[in-house]
């Protein structure tokens, strides 16, 4: 029996990094490959649709991660707006960290790909699947489902753009402006 290696999942979570960072133009099998130090010929094995298959399971894996943070928020009930604060919260951290190199994966490849026969559906499945997630949580708490739905985008638009904006502006600000401002919108009614 082979020795079992972590080396999908390593190539998976650097191609994510690397997304954040250089979007989707700037992520290549390369760059992958010295990123995650993995050899030249576990793409091929790994990833027989290339550098598509790589690029399309590492945002699914980022997104999947925030998917999973907004289901189990619906599922224990916790309030949107902690929800919400939470994740603006977590993007501040990792651009104040990363010297503003490190955005949103997702929002990086909607950027670039999302005409992309590839990488498009996938891009446009995972922000439903936070759309759904984050208008659950809002509905959970006491929003009309119609109003969730709309707050939700909201939600997402927002904090996307911010991410941007904070990028190019080398601050956190635009975070924190979307976070103070969304926050009380997102308070269950009364």
């Amino acid at each position: 029996m082979g020795v079992k290696t972590d080396t999908r999942q390593r190539m998976i979570t650097s191609a994510a990094l690397l997304l954040r960072e250089k979007g989707v133009a700037g992520t290549s099998i390369a760059e992958v490959l010295r990123h995650s130090r993995g050899p030249r010929g576990s793409v091929g094995f790994h990833f027989p649709g290339g550098r598509a298959e790589l690029l399309t399971d590492a945002l699914g894996w980022a997104g999947g991660l925030v998917t999973t943070i907004l289901r189990e928020a619906a599922s224990q009930g916790t309030r949107p707006d902690e929800v919400f604060a939470g994740i603006c919260d977590h993007y501040e951290h990792q651009l104040a960290t990363s010297e503003f190199a490190a955005g949103c994966p997702v929002g990086a490849a909607a950027q670039e790909a999302y005409g992309d026969a590839a990488l498009g559906p996938v891009i446009s499945s995972i922000i439903d699947d936070w759309h759904t997630g984050l208008t659950a949580v809002l509905t959970r708490s006491g929003h009309d489902p119609d109003a969730a739905t709309d707050l939700a985008m909201v939600c997402i638009s927002a904090l996307e753009g911010a991410i941007s904006m904070s990028r190019v502006k080398r601050s956190t600000a635009p975070i924190r402006t979307v976070r103070d401002r969304i926050v009380p919108m997102l308070a269950a009614p009364t």
